[in-house]
Formats: C-alpha cells, sequence, structure tokens
C-alpha cells in the first residue's frame, strides 16, 4: 500500500520523509513539493531580477535537475531553503553571463525589494500604504541587508538557514540584521515608531 501524500501544511519532519520518497523514486512527493513551493520560488527568484521568464526557467531548471539527480542527492533538513539555495544558484549562473545585472558596488545582482505592478493592486488601500512604507524604510539598506531582512522577517527563516543561503556565518548574519535595522532606525530618526517596527516587515512586505 503507497503511502498518503499529505495535501495540507506539513511540518519539517514530514517534509523530511516526503523529500527521502522523492529520493526512492515516489513521483507523487516529486509533484508534491513542485506545486507546494513553485509560487514562493517565483516570487523569491523576482527579488533578484524583473525577467519573469528567466525566473520560470530557473525554476523548472532547478526541478529538472533535482528529478535527474535525485539518485545522488542526499537527505535534507529543510526542503525550502535547499530549493532556494538552488534557485538563487542557478539565477546567478545566469547573472555571470550578463554583467548588467550585477549591483555596482558589490559584484552581486540587487535584492529588490518592490513588488511587480500588478501585486500592489489590491482592494485595501491601507494595506497597500503600509506595503510602500516598508518599501521606503528597506531603501535604506545595502542588498545584502534587503537580502537577509527578506529571509528573516518575510520568510520567517532560521539564522542557520540563512547562513546557507548567503554564504556567511553565524554572527555575521546576526551582525548584518543588526546592521540592517539599526539603519532604518538611523535614517528614519523621527518618523512614526508604527513605522520603524520591524515586524511590519514579515506583514506588509
Amino acid at each position: 500500500m503507497k503511502e498518503e501524500i499529505p495535501t495540507g501544511q506539513s511540518g519539517p519532519v514530514e517534509e523530511q520523509l516526503l523529500w527521502e520518497m522523492f529520493l526512492s523514486g515516489d513521483d507523487r512527493a516529486y509533484a508534491y513539493f513542485y506545486v507546494k513551493y513553485t509560487d514562493d520560488l517565483f516570487a523569491y527568484g523576482m527579488r533578484f531580477t524583473p525577467d519573469r521568464e528567466l525566473v520560470k526557467d530557473a525554476i523548472q531548471d532547478v526541478f529538472v535537475k533535482i528529478y535527474s539527480n535525485r539518485t545522488r542527492l542526499n537527505k535534507i533538513d529543510k526542503v525550502k531553503p535547499y530549493l532556494f539555495m538552488a534557485l538563487k544558484n542557478t539565477l546567478f549562473n545566469v547573472f555571470q553571463k550578463e554583467k548588467a545585472l550585477y549591483h555596482i558596488d558589490t559584484i552581486e545582482p540587487v535584492f529588490i525589494t518592490e513588488y511587480p505592478v500588478e501585486d500592489m493592486i489590491i482592494a485595501d488601500e491601507q494595506e497597500a500604504e503600509r506595503k510602500q512604507r516598508i518599501n521606503q524604510l528597506l531603501e535604506a539598506l545595502t542588498p545584502r541587508q534587503k537580502e537577509v531582512i527578506y529571509y528573516r522577517y518575510v520568510e520567517g527563516m532560521k539564522l542557520d538557514d540563512i547562513c546557507k543561503l548567503m554564504e556567511m556565518n553565524y554572527q555575521s548574519v546576526q551582525n548584518l540584521i543588526q546592521r540592517a535595522i539599526g539603519r532604518i532606525r538611523s535614517v528614519y530618526a523621527g518618523k512614526s515608531s508604527s513605522a520603524l517596527n520591524v515586524r511590519l516587515m514579515s506583514q506588509y512586505l
């Protein structure tokens, strides 16, 4: 009897088991990860480039590669950070051929905070205003600071996962987060305290 594939929210333990099922050749487990994470991966990829088709192609490449290489892949603790890293590496390989996409100061692709226009067309004007406020706050940050804030407060990732994604040690990630928050507070000192509340980032970015 085949194991059931969960259709709702799955925790890390369940996803580890599903990943093992995928590595063992279960196509349903593979389809589960594709369906669950495609939208998240697309939103993440769009943070590095406005080229929607490029992001879509990169996502396809990621899933084709993990399917083709699944007999050689290892067990992993968390699937989402793994897929994020795979997509980031795929995009960066493309960016290496397109130097115009690199940030002049960091020699890295710019981490974008703005939402696509269609995502800003929402019924709640107050929400749109708050989202715009957060985007303005983040404009004071460097691309790396924007990236770490996105992982920590939008995706809610653990510091260990952020370390892997950004290829930095634990203390360096902590310092980067603190510098980003300090920069926001410094640049927008005197503004409404609610505008400086970093927790808003997780709700409105």
